[in-house]
């Protein structure tokens, strides 16, 4: 389910009453939700709707340029090949505009974003411009632009990550996922919204956050964990201890209350392996823990001693079954 927030986004680009902030925010959740994309692709191709005739041409002028240059950041290559699709299909350039528009200022610089991305397996610490760190987990991509820290700074965020915020009451910090924005001052909290999962989540360390998605918000205190179904478009709220969530970053994994389906997710991207659970038993029952950081042999040991859980490897899958099975 697309969030009605960036609908009503897109219907005001087809409106042409968009603003400048707006395409950058559309644009970015387009680079981080590909459902969205498609989504605005779709709806785009059954529209008669009219790009306004100045950013026609701005767009034009700029997919010319991109012929006849190149640029050394691979995902904009990526950008750049769909955004000609688009040209050749619509004939107006029309969604490519969102997308060019926002690496085009009116003289033709660029707002030359900044992108890590962690693969399965993987994590990796970042510092951003305002003193501000960032651990980011397995699987995922924070990234940020040039505007970073003048007005506002904003980072977009798809996967996981733990963060700590320099404070500047002048300058609030906005966490932006496909799901859910996390608005902080200086303060720490985990992020965690990776696009197979059907919850997004945000559990606080220190300070307050403000986490906004769907029309809703809510504040967290120290040690809430905020969950939103993307299903319902609901949140809920409990009490936790908000350090074991971030575990990971010693290479230990927490889990509260998950299904062994989410454990399986968890540890197949974590370890770069293929889990699958093969009992319908195990559906209904969840687990909280820690396991340990020695390995996915270890994790599966501590998991298969403390639940009841067993695990058999066939060829290069790790299946769970229950013990019972």
């Amino acid at each position: 389910m697309i969030d009605q927030h960036y609908i009503d986004i897109f219907e005001k680009f087809l409106r042409n009453e968009i603003s400048e902030e707006e395409i950058e925010e559309l644009q970015a959740i387009m680079y981080i939700n590909k459902d969205i994309q498609r989504y605005f692709e779709d709806r785009l191709a059954e529209t008669e709707h009219a790009i306004h005739p100045h950013l026609q041409q701005k767009v034009f002028r700029a997919i010319v340029r991109d012929i006849e240059q190149k640029t050394k950041r691979s995902f904009l290559l990526s950008y750049r090949k769909k955004i000609l699709q688009w040209a050749a299909i619509l004939l107006l350039p029309l969604i490519s505009g969102i997308t060019v528009y926002y690496f085009m200022s009116e003289d033709g610089r660029h707002a030359t974003p900044t992108v890590f991305t962690t693969q399965k397996g993987e994590k990796a610490e970042a510092i951003l411009p305002d003193g501000s760190k960032v651990w980011i987990n397995s699987a995922s991509t924070l990234r940020y632009d040039d505007r970073f820290n003048r007005n506002e700074r904003v980072v977009y965020l798809e996967g996981e990550g733990y963060f700590e915020v320099k404070p500047d009451a002048d300058c609030p910090f906005t966490v932006k996922t496909p799901s859910i924005d996390i608005q902080a001052l200086g303060t720490s909290f985990n992020v965690r919204s990776y696009e197979a999962d059907q919850e997004a989540s945000a559990v606080l360390l220190e300070g307050k956050i403000r986490v906004v998605a769907s029309g809703q918000e809510k504040m967290l205190q120290v040690n809430q964990r905020i969950l939103f179904d993307k299903k319902t478009q609901r949140f809920v709220t409990d009490r936790v201890q908000a350090s074991h969530f971030i575990e990971w970053k010693k290479g230990s994994l927490y889990f509260h209350n998950q299904t062994y389906y989410d454990i399986a997710a968890t540890l197949s991207r974590i370890y770069n392996v293929n889990i699958r659970v093969a009992s319908e038993e195990l559906r209904p029952m969840r687990f909280t823990g820690t396991l340990g950081s020695n390995g996915i042999k270890n994790a599966l040991d501590i998991l298969s001693l403390t639940s009841p859980m067993r695990y058999d490897v066939k060829d290069t899958v790790i299946v769970l079954y229950h013990k019972d099975g």
